[in-house]
């Protein structure tokens, strides 16, 4: 890799006041721009707002400094003996056996770089000749969690009540220690180490029940549960446990159910496990459910993996169809239709970028002028 110019990493170096990286709670908007639908699978990629968009966030914020992403899927040669073009022979959908939604396998190869504005100078990333802090924050950025993923993660989670077994828990003085490291853990009775749930009660650390398609674990938790009398019913998904919580299930036959313990850090240092410095290796029961009903439903009721000739302009304003939205989006065709709505939003809409705050993607006026507007 060729060295980079001084004379751009002075311009990375006087961009660099006031960068930090995103902590845990903060959003990231990487999947979608705030005054477009571009993506970073958009020709011009995205950097964290379209390529016809950053030029005015840099003018707005004085911001020099932006991860550029883009994003190709490349098609997956078949290989010998696949048989997803067999006729399903299980009634169930996107599993081995079952019907096919997901279309041409695909890879997705992933470009990113830091751009410097106004000039906008290219560095390729990883580049080791950046300052240790712009290097920190891109993989940061890189790394964290999308607003779009944090929000249907949120959208989709349950209501979980306070279990009545928390405030008043026994938990046994057996001696034993859940060792922090991930890579320790493993089912006491199985010798597995996925989906571990530790039963705060006993410190017995078992299998989660197995999912109706087959993947999950073997019950070995539940089993615990019932061998000791159906007395110790709060267990902990081992690798969700962060500063913030975990998924926590009690297995008692008046809740059977998802809870809360308000006493979870109480209840895990008495294992020895400190949650301050857990981070998250597992997806939570909450993003297992998404990622099941995006794959499995949604897929079914949409245009997944169908060739469709992208529209735009006026007359083909659309929204991605998922299951019902349908009513939303015809709501829309007949908002954005009405003579005083399209010159508000549809007209007005770069003033309204322009004039938007510092955090875009929850303005009601921006984002009705990204929908009116966006497709064009």
């Amino acid at each position: 890799m060729a060295p980079v110019d001084e004379a751009v990493l002075d311009r990375v170096r006087q961009g660099m006041r006031g960068l930090k990286a995103p902590g845990h709670f903060d959003k990231v908007y990487k999947d979608e721009c705030m005054y477009s639908f571009d993506t970073p699978f958009s020709p011009g990629g995205l950097y964290g707002f379209g390529a016809d968009y950053v030029a005015l966030d840099h003018e707005k914020t004085g911001n020099t400094l932006y991860l550029h992403e883009s994003w190709t899927k490349v098609p997956v040669a078949e290989e010998a003996g696949d048989d997803k073009e067999k006729a399903p022979t299980k009634l169930a959908i996107g599993v081995e056996g079952g019907f096919n939604t997901e279309g041409p396998r695909t890879v997705t190869v992933k470009e990113h770089a830091l751009v410097v504005l106004p000039s906008r100078e290219r560095v390729a990333l990883p580049c080791p000749d950046l300052p240790e802090l712009v290097i920190g924050v891109c993989d940061a950025v890189t790394a964290h969690e999308s607003a779009t993923t944090q929000e249907t993660v949120s959208a989709w989670e349950e209501e979980r009540r306070v279990s009545k077994y928390a405030a008043g828990l026994e938990q046994l003085d057996t001696g034993k220690r859940i060792s922090p490291n991930p890579k320790d853990w493993k089912c006491d009775e199985t010798g597995v180490a996925e989906n571990l749930w530790l039963n705060l009660s006993t410190g017995h650390i078992g299998s989660g029940r197995q999912n109706w398609d087959g993947s999950g674990g073997n019950g070995a938790a539940m089993r615990h549960f019932e061998a000791t009398g159906s007395k110790y019913p709060l267990v902990v998904k081992l690798g969700t446990i962060t500063p913030s919580g975990a998924d926590v299930y009690s297995y008692a036959a008046d809740e059977d159910d998802m809870v809360t313990d308000p006493l979870l850090d109480k209840h895990l240092r008495h294992w020895g496990i400190n949650m301050l410095q857990m981070e998250k290796t597992e997806k939570t029961m909450a993003e297992l459910q998404v990622d099941l009903n995006m794959r499995f439903e949604f897929d079914a009721i949409t245009e997944a993996g169908a060739h469709l000739a992208p529209l735009s302009g006026p007359g083909h304003v659309g929204l991605v169809n998922l299951g019902n939205s349908c009513y939303m989006n015809s709501c829309l065709q007949a908002l954005f239709s009405l003579p005083e709505v399209a010159p508000r939003y549809v007209a007005a809409a770069p003033a309204l970028f322009k004039s938007a705050p510092p955090e875009p993607a929850g303005d009601l006026l921006t984002q009705l002028a990204k929908v009116g507007a966006g497709p064009n």
